[in-house]
């Protein structure tokens, strides 16, 4: 078992690597006047198509009043769009319009070179092993937060 220290380090350098990367992106940001949280909203559309507002609270991990505060930024911008469901007028649907696609993309252009200043002296295997730490990890919280949901 790894000793108190060790994990408190790796606790202190993810936190100071995390924010490192947030500063980064919010440098770049302010470029497309995109917030993390408006970002990954539009990638997650982009991946996944058109999402419930529930959907997309569960994907981003927040409350739906979060997302609804979210999109309305992004509903402004011309980036997505509001449609209520055809069988049940409750569901919102968000959907990512093409002006939202053609942001996205330009996003992704900028940012890979924002992180490659972070990654770029890491071998491949290297990353695939923080992808596998990573969603280990958190496939781990989640296990924990449904267990205690029921």
């Amino acid at each position: 078992m790894t000793d108190k220290e060790d994990l408190f380090q790796v606790t202190t350098m993810f936190r100071t690597l995390l924010r490192s990367i947030t500063q980064e992106w919010n440098k770049r940001g302010n470029e497309y006047n995109l917030t993390l949280p408006q970002f990954k909203m539009l990638y997650i559309l982009d991946k996944s198509g058109p999402q419930s507002v529930s959907q997309l609270a569960e994907a981003m991990t927040i409350t739906p009043a979060a997302i609804t505060g979210i999109s309305d930024k992004l509903l402004a911008e011309g980036f997505v769009l509001r449609e209520r469901g055809e069988t049940d007028r409750r569901v919102v649907y968000i959907t990512l319009t093409d002006s939202g696609k053609r942001v996205l993309d330009q996003v992704y252009e900028s940012q890979k070179e924002a992180l490659n200043t972070f990654f770029h002296l890491l071998p491949e295997e290297d990353i695939q092993h923080l992808k596998r730490i990573f969603g280990r990890m958190l496939s781990n919280i989640e296990n924990k937060q449904d267990s205690h949901e029921r």
